[in-house]
C-alpha cells in the first residue's frame, strides 16, 4: 500500500490539484449548460425533450409567461438521432471521468467501503443520466426525476472525487492513520 497522497513529491500533487481544479470548472460548465436549458425546472425539461405540446399552445398564457415563451422560441421534440447523439457522446466521455477520478481517489487512504460507495454512486448516476432523455422522450414525462435524481448522485460522486483526494494532498494530518 503507498504512503498516501500526503506523501507526493509536490510537483504531483500540483498536478493533481490542477486537474481536479479544472474538473470543477468543467461541472460548472456542464450545471450551468444544463441550466440555460432547463433552468432546473422540471417542466422545461420536459419542454426541452418533448417539445411544444399543441394542447399547451391553445391554453392562454399570462403575458409575463407568453414572452418568455416567444423569447425561448418554439421547442419540439428531440429526435431519435438527436437523442442518439447525445447519448453516444456521453456513454464516453462520462466513463473515462469516472475511471480517471476514480483511480485518483483510488491512491488515497480512505476507508474501502466508502470508495466501493462512491463508485457505485457515481455508476448508477451515469445509468440514470444516460436514461432519463430517452425515458421521457419515449415512456412518460414523470421520469423527469430521473434527471434530478442522477444530478444527485452524479453531484455527490464528483465531490467526493475531488474533495478526498485533494484534502488528503494538502491538509490531512495524521500520516500514520490508514
Amino acid at each position: 500500500m503507498s504512503n498516501g497522497m500526503w506523501s507526493l513529491p509536490i510537483s504531483n500533487k500540483i498536478f493533481f490539484t490542477f486537474f481536479l481544479s479544472i474538473m470543477i470548472v468543467a461541472l460548472g460548465v456542464g450545471f450551468l449548460n444544463y441550466y440555460e436549458r432547463t433552468g432546473f425546472s422540471t417542466q422545461k425539461t420536459i419542454r426541452y425533450y418533448c417539445g411544444d405540446k399543441e394542447e399547451e399552445m391553445e391554453v392562454p398564457l399570462s403575458a409575463e409567461d407568453d414572452k418568455s415563451r416567444l423569447e425561448e422560441g418554439l421547442f419540439f421534440s428531440k429526435s431519435y438521432r438527436e437523442l442518439l447523439e447525445v447519448t453516444h457522446t456521453h456513454i464516453f466521455s462520462l466513463p473515462i471521468v469516472i475511471f480517471i477520478l476514480s483511480r485518483i481517489m483510488a491512491m488515497t487512504h480512505t476507508r474501502e467501503g466508502l470508495k466501493v460507495t462512491v463508485y457505485g454512486v457515481s455508476f448508477m448516476g451515469i445509468l440514470l443520466n444516460l436514461s432519463a432523455p430517452w425515458l421521457i422522450r419515449y415512456a412518460s414525462p414523470n421520469f423527469v426525476i430521473t434527471f434530478t435524481i442522477s444530478n444527485i448522485l452524479l453531484i455527490l460522486s464528483f465531490g467526493a472525487y475531488i474533495f478526498i483526494p485533494l484534502y488528503e494532498m494538502w491538509f490531512r494530518t495524521d500520516h500514520d492513520a490508514a
